[in-house]
């Protein structure tokens, strides 16, 4: 097993940020310190709200993330209200991993070290490349030397659990660009690298711009990511889950919370929840958000109760996103059948294949498998 969870994981998303990047279709809003200011205050009372209509004051919380938008910009006060009221409302256990995510020109190192003296133990860095250029067609709002000064900041504050994002397939790069910019995150030492592809959303600026921007094809793209492994591996780096890699000890116990399908709390306009089989996401305006809770609401926008295939088949997918696979004694213990019962011949197709493999407890990918996750997560869709 790669991590013990021996609680829930809460989820706080932040949605402001100081510019949207040309390819994120998360939910955002511009950064307003008055609007933040009243989020964290409806953000407090959702937790509340929650935590007391289902009675949970006893459940004890083994992760705390902060995603967004830019947690970083959020003051010192903001985060300490925050995890206060985490802790006033759920168990928060000693050992708890608290992740915010944060970009480089929002890092600082007096600011991060108030942020450790509150818990904060881990920290997301933004990177995404070394390269000014493609850095700047990104839409970022910082260069790579902004990258190398927060990394020493962060260390100067305290924080010894520090994940570095870097994507490929990124317009106009090359593979030698690409391996530019995991070869200065390696040689900065961060505990954990996050290596994942760019993906073109819908209502961003790159899908608009998809016909004129470079992207490699499909054969560039998978060598991109080929050689980006082979790299990571040989540093050090232990590819544990298909787009994460980590030393030992260091993988995102948050993180893992999702890929084996264990339950997690949301709050936060957005935000996603899983408990007790049933998964909710929170609105995606802020005023409906707010509106919500002065209604003494829930601000639930979508929701649904995984049964029956859908929810194993969703077990299994979630899992085998994890190098290690499915467990399937676990997936025994929480649907009472084994993987092969319910999909003979999903797993036969696969295996006949080469995409999956299985020992004795295990349903993993095989390294073919790896590149080609997509097609394998589809035999387990059920609508």
């Amino acid at each position: 097993m790669i991590v013990k969870n021996r609680g829930i994981s809460i989820y706080i998303h932040i949605p402001f940020c100081l510019k949207k990047c040309n390819y994120c279709d998360f939910v955002s809003f511009n950064f307003k310190k008055d609007e933040v200011r009243k989020y964290v205050e409806y953000l407090n009372r959702e937790i509340f709200f929650f935590s007391k209509k289902n009675d949970l004051s006893d459940l004890p919380v083994s992760t705390v993330y902060f995603g967004g938008g830019t947690p970083s910009l959020l003051t010192v006060n903001d985060v300490e209200s925050i995890l206060l009221t985490v802790q006033r409302n759920f168990k928060l256990l000693s050992s708890a991993e608290i992740t915010l995510e944060a970009n480089p020109e929002s890092i600082e190192a007096k600011k991060f070290k108030e942020f450790r003296t509150l818990g904060i133990n881990r920290i997301s860095m933004g990177a995404q490349s070394f390269n000014d250029t493609t850095l700047n067609l990104l839409g970022r709002i910082h260069d790579a030397d902004e990258i190398y000064k927060s990394f020493a900041s962060l260390k100067a504050a305290g924080i010894n659990n520090i994940n570095i994002d870097i994507m490929f397939a990124l317009p106009g790069e090359t593979i030698k660009d690409l391996m530019h910019s995991l070869k200065k995150a390696v040689n900065l030492d961060a505990e954990h690298i996050s290596f994942y592809s760019l993906l073109i959303e819908r209502g961003t600026l790159f899908y608009r711009k998809r016909k004129v921007l470079h992207f490699p094809g499909s054969d560039e793209e998978a060598e991109q990511y080929r050689m980006g492994i082979d790299f990571l591996e040989s540093s050090g780096y232990k590819h544990y889950e298909i787009s994460n890699f980590s030393k030992d000890n260091f993988q995102c116990k948050h993180n893992v919370t999702y890929w084996k399908n264990l339950p997690y709390l949301g709050f936060g306009v957005a935000a996603g929840s899983y408990y007790k089989r049933k998964r909710t996401r929170n609105v995606l305006k802020l005023d409906n958000y707010y509106k919500k809770l002065n209604d003494n609401t829930l601000p639930i926008g979508l929701y649904e109760h995984l049964k029956g295939k859908k929810a194993k088949g969703e077990h299994i997918m979630m899992n085998l996103r994890l190098l290690e696979g499915c467990d399937k004694y676990l997936y025994y213990t929480r649907f009472g059948s084994f993987p092969v019962n319910d999909f003979v011949g999903e797993i036969e197709f696969l295996s006949l294949n080469g995409l999956i493999e299985e020992d004795e407890r295990y349903i993993r990918l095989t390294k073919r498998g790896v590149f080609l996750a997509n097609i394998v997560f589809e035999q387990f869709i059920t609508l």
